[in-house]
């Protein structure tokens, strides 16, 4: 039986230190667990911020689309209204009459000049035909300036058409202003756009990264209660093996009892025959007959 014990006992320290291992694997794994977690947590938190950032700029870039959109509605309008402008300018001035100028001769001499620039360069001419070709169209060509200046000297004096004019300047300022208010907003839409595809970027990055965080947390917790039960399993081990050694301990204190008084009983058989054989017993030796039973 000591033999049996002894092996008990050495596998009892055994386990003991299996029971070490796993709570320190545990308690190593549910570590990592936490830490993996508040990694996660964290990148979680910050994707969250990340994305409001992202919906904040979309929004903004909503409303400066929905005013380009109404800024080239209003410059179309300025434009439309341009183009009506400057027919009716056109017409007022090719129905306005300016005194000293004749219209329809104005009109002989520019066919006239076209017709001479047209010999010119086609018609083989002699230096005499040439030179006098050059002077008419010399000629022509200043009296056709002299009647366009006069005459637009004299419209420009013309209240309808100055008052076009003027409708037609404000007009075109207006749409170009529209225009240049419409190409800066459109620049900051593009600025925009950009650092919202930048910022989907970094989220999906960040959003990646945390999900690899949390399979890290799953792997290292179920890794922690793996542990966790194999600890428990070594620990319910260790108990069941305590109580069969302190069986075997209980038993063996009793063997060793029964031994003792097997053999206490032999000796004070001994003693009691010389007892009554009339031997003298010593003090040591009726103390022995009385535990024994026999007095």
């Amino acid at each position: 039986m000591s033999e049996l014990l002894e092996d008990f006992e050495q596998k009892r320290e055994l386990i003991r230190k299996i029971v070490e291992e796993h709570i320190e694997k545990r308690d190593e794994a549910a570590g990592e667990s936490h830490r993996f977690a508040e990694e996660r947590d964290i990148l979680n938190n910050k994707v969250r911020e990340m994305r409001e950032e992202v919906k904040k700029k979309i929004a903004e870039k909503n409303d400066l689309i929905e005013q380009v959109q109404k800024l080239r509605a209003e410059k179309e309008e300025h434009y439309k209204e341009l183009s009506e402008l400057r027919k009716e300018y056109r017409k007022v001035r090719e129905e306005t009459n300016v005194e000293g100028v004749d219209r329809r001769n104005l009109r002989v001499k520019e066919k006239e000049l076209q017709r001479l620039e047209t010999r010119q360069q086609t018609t083989q001419l002699d230096k005499k035909e040439e030179a006098k070709v050059v002077s008419e169209i010399r000629k022509l060509s200043n009296e056709i300036k002299q009647m366009k200046n006069f005459r637009e000297k004299e419209l420009e004096s013309n209240d309808s058409i100055r008052d076009l004019s003027q409708k037609i300047n404000g007009e075109r300022k207006s749409g170009e202003t529209l225009k240049k208010d419409i190409d800066e907003i459109s620049k900051k839409i593009t600025s925009i756009s950009e650092d919202i595809n930048k910022s989907l970027q970094e989220l999906d990055e960040t959003r990646k990264k945390a999900d690899d965080f949390h399979e890290q947390f799953v792997k290292f917790s179920q890794e922690s209660t793996k542990e966790h039960e194999a600890f428990i399993q070594a620990k319910n081990d260790l108990r069941d093996l305590e109580k069969v050694i302190s069986s075997l301990r209980t038993k063996a204190r009793a063997s060793k009892k029964k031994e003792k008084e097997g053999e206490l009983q032999k000796k004070a058989t001994t003693l009691f025959d010389k007892f009554k054989n009339g031997e003298q017993l010593t003090t040591e030796d009726l103390l022995i007959l009385q535990k024994a039973g026999f007095l």
